[in-house]
């Protein structure tokens, strides 16, 4: 090669070391331009482009010199530093450890070599070659950094942080050791320690933005929750995208009720750091917070396919599946978690929330019983309870009953308070426990309420009905009346239905009932705000409480100034965002109102609807219902959990009282059908007195009550929808009357019906009083004759009344509002 091609690449090498890797470049491409091949200026340029941040087209040069210099240590050491750099682990270790096994390689290059190691997964590895390092460079402050972050990747903390105090006692205040002895210490829980490394880190640099970070963890999990948000918001500051600080204020933002901004941090940290397993995590569990199920399952998906081994995201991911109705999927998802972990509580309760909604409760019954006796968890206990109530299998019901009550009163999620409206809990209990469980599920932020308008003359006030069960459901039976009956010259009713498609009968005249009928089902919960916010809905009234499917998560965001709760849920929601619950004096008794988080609204008569527009089909015989024709026939048609061992004794005493007298239940479940005629065998009752009435069209099954004698009433979940059903078809009842709103239903249908002598307030009573009127058949037709009168004759009865009270109710409840907040 010429003197001048010499010349201009000692010139470039004199430009490397002065940092000036452009003008070095400039040099070697006019080498290379005499000399293509020259294997000098190649190295050189690649050092220029590692410089200025080209590693692909450095390792490009690095490779063209070693054809010429195939047992070149410098060059070796470069090309796996530049494959380092683009992330190429295998291939960058694989050509450093050709450069390390040439004699008199260089610290540098185990280093290197140790580091590719490190970051390709191989920890152990990476400390036998950075310890050849150590010993080529003692206290080498590099080396001394990177073979602790391999210890500690390998799992050795301790002898991790000596290294990083041998760096700190060599190089005092080193950051980078100050960092990772924060990093172990924050791992073993020694948070002060921690926090005094990473407050060390920033007293030297106010921008160490993974240091602020970790300093945020340290600050919540000291209790510290608002100064650990402000740092975060301090590291974003100073790096907007970077992808930890996002995450880990997503998290927060989400365990504050933020869901909204928790996903704009989640989505922030994705994009800086593809694949960020926190990023996906936190995306999956506000998906599921916002209702989006399918999304949910998503991003659990792309979690599991980096670590497969996640029992947690396979759980997560088959609740979601569940929710979309994807049962198979969410089963195996299910099985997948509970391989990995056999005490994972949602798995199992996602394999039984599957066969429960094939109808095969009694495998669930054993599932959630296995379930509980791997993992003692609260929730799936009171799963078991409720469902044990379900199929009627009292033995095992009172065994988890009485593990799960005492539990109530801590703060373990210990299932839907709906499950606990048929247990022995007075309200007061139920309340707290309610107020707690709300807390768990809408976390603790409270959207501010917008001021309600005040309606200028003639304007019509606009109110919103929430539901799933706008179709062939008890709620849309009692209520459709009155939605047709609404005055329009005065109300604006919008229905907002999220539950499934139907051209039934009941779904038609609903939507012709009302003026917007905008079905939500299939969209996410920001949508269905965002769409009642912009109706401008005055009043929204939620018909589904904490029943299954229920999307009160609509509610929490606050798309409405005033938000009721009414008729789909006796009780009360335990929320800040749901100002009124809608009831009447015999349920919520003047006086009672401390046992519910919302202000009590009262009808002035029962605050349950009826619909005089039911079509009653034309009875069969007693025959074709497979009845006896001349023996007295006892009926309950209330599902089969809200029967308690308690009452069902009552009823089998009365069955041995009045001879030939059958009981006329409802055929729920062939487990429920088959404990129940058990238990009266075991009481000495032949089961065939027992009659089950399989599921029939609404019109045909209230045609029944036309060939019954008398409707007897579950407790302490009394009849609702049942008893109006009974009484309109003709049908006597006798309820039993308890402390709690739902205990107290079929007491207020009673008195509205004009009949409270029907009344029970205690078993002995109920069981006299039905035993005075089945002794007394005239007296009991007697009984049916008013019955009948009543449908004409009291206020339950009267839809367009109730119609106008309930309207009255409203206006009233927004003015005093409209007054209150502005």
């Amino acid at each position: 090669m010429s003197a001048s091609l010499n010349n201009r690449l000692h010139k470039a090498r004199q430009h490397l070391n002065n940092g000036d890797a452009a003008a070095a470049l400039a040099l070697c491409s006019e080498v290379l331009a005499k000399a293509p091949r020259n294997p000098e200026a190649l190295m050189l340029r690649g050092i220029a482009g590692l410089m200025n941040q080209r590693p692909a087209e450095a390792a490009a040069d690095f490779r063209q010199a070693l054809a010429a210099m195939p047992g070149n240590g410098a060059l070796l050491e470069y090309l796996g530093l530049a494959l380092l750099t683009l992330g190429q682990f295998t291939e960058a270790e694989q050509v450093l450890q050709r450069a390390c096994k040439l004699a008199g390689a260089p610290a540098s290059a185990w280093m290197r070599l140790g580091l590719a190691q490190l970051h390709g997964g191989r920890a152990m590895d990476a400390v036998s070659a950075l310890r050849q390092a150590l010993q080529r460079a003692p206290g080498q402050p590099d080396c001394l950094l990177n073979l602790g972050q391999a210890l500690a990747a390998s799992g050795d903390r301790a002898a991790a942080a000596a290294q990083f105090e041998m760096l700190l006692r060599s190089v005092p205040g080193h950051p980078d050791a100050l960092f990772n002895l924060g990093v172990l210490e924050l791992e073993a829980g020694d948070l002060d320690a921690a926090r005094r490394h990473f407050e060390a880190v920033l007293a030297q640099n106010q921008g160490h933005s993974d240091a602020r970070v970790n300093l945020a963890v340290v600050l919540e999990r000291q209790g510290d929750n608002e100064t650990a948000a402000q740092q975060l918001e301090q590291a974003l500051a100073r790096a907007p995208a970077h992808p930890h600080a996002h995450g880990a204020l997503g998290r927060r933002r989400l365990m504050q009720g933020r869901p909204a901004e928790a996903r704009g941090h989640f989505e922030a940290a994705l994009a800086a750091l593809p694949g960020l397993p926190a990023a996906l995590e936190g995306l999956g569990a506000v998906s599921r917070l916002q209702g989006r199920h399918a999304e949910a399952a998503h991003w659990y998906g792309l979690l599991l396919e980096q670590d497969p081994s996640d029992a947690a995201a396979w759980s997560q991911r088959a609740d979601s599946l569940l929710q979309i109705g994807k049962l198979d999927e969410a089963a195996t998802a299910a099985e997948h978690a509970l391989a990995l972990d056999p005490a994972r509580a949602q798995a199992y309760a996602v394999l039984a929330q599957r066969r429960i909604v094939l109808g095969e409760l009694g495998p669930a019954v054993e599932l959630l019983e296995q379930g509980v006796a791997r993992t003692n968890d609260a929730a799936l206990l009171g799963l078991l309870t409720h469902q044990s109530r379900h199929v009627c299998d009292w033995t095992r019901w009172r065994r988890s009953w009485a593990q799960l009550a005492p539990r109530l009163a801590g703060d373990e999620d210990c299932g839907s308070p709906f499950t606990l409206l048929c247990e022995d809990v007075d309200a007061r209990q139920l309340l707290d426990y309610t107020r707690r469980w709300a807390k768990r599920r809408f976390g603790a932020a409270v959207v501010p309420a917008p001021a309600p308008r005040r309606l200028e003359p003639g304007e019509r006030l606009r109110i919103g009905y929430l539901s799933a069960d706008f179709q062939e459901h008890p709620a849309a039976y009692l209520i459709t009346e009155m939605l047709e009956r609404h005055d329009r010259s005065r109300f604006e009713i919008f229905a907002y239905s999220y539950g499934p498609a139907s051209s039934g009968l009941m779904r038609q005249r609903i939507v012709a009932a009302v003026d917007h009928f905008v079905d939500i089902a299939w969209e996410t919960d920001d949508a269905a705000v965002a769409r009642i916010r912009k109706d401008a809905i005055d009043i929204l009234i939620d018909l589904k409480g904490y029943t299954v499917a229920d999307r009160i998560e609509i509610m929490a965001q606050r798309p409405s100034p005033l938000q009721l709760t009414w008729l789909g849920y006796p009780g009360t929601t335990g929320t800040d965002f749901i100002d009124g619950i809608i009831a009447d004096r015999q349920i919520i008794r003047p006086g009672e109102e401390s046992s519910c988080s919302e202000q009590v609204l009262r009808m002035p008569h029962c605050y349950q609807p009826t619909d005089r527009r039911r079509v009653i089909a034309e009875p069969l015989t007693r025959q074709d219902y497979g009845l006896p024709d001349e023996a007295l026939v006892f009926c309950c048609f209330n599902q089969t959990f809200k029967i308690t061992p308690e009452v069902f004794s009552v009823w089998l005493r009365l069955l041995a009282a009045v001879p030939g007298s059958v009981l006329w239940l409802v055929d729920a479940s062939r487990w429920a059908t088959a404990n129940l005629r058990a238990a009266a065998e075991a009481a000495g009752i032949d089961a065939q007195r027992l009659v089950f009435a399989p599921r029939r069209p609404l019109a045909e099954h209230l045609a029944r009550y036309r060939v019954a004698d008398l409707a007897l009433d579950s407790y302490p979940y009394t009849s609702h929808t049942t008893a109006s059903d009974a009484l309109w078809c003709g049908c006597p009842l006798v309820a039993l009357r308890g402390d709690t709103f739902p205990a107290r239903v079929s007491a207020s249908i009673l008195i509205a019906a004009g009949m409270p002598d029907l009344i029970a307030d205690s078993l002995a009573q109920y069981e006299q009083i039905i035993l005075r009127l089945a002794g007394d058949r005239p007296a009991l037709e007697d009984l049916r004759m008013r019955v009948r009168a009543a449908r004409d004759q009291s206020p339950l009865f009267d839809t367009e009344a109730f119609t106008r009270d309930f309207e009255r109710l409203l206006l009233d409840h927004h003015a005093a509002m409209a007054d209150q907040r502005t």
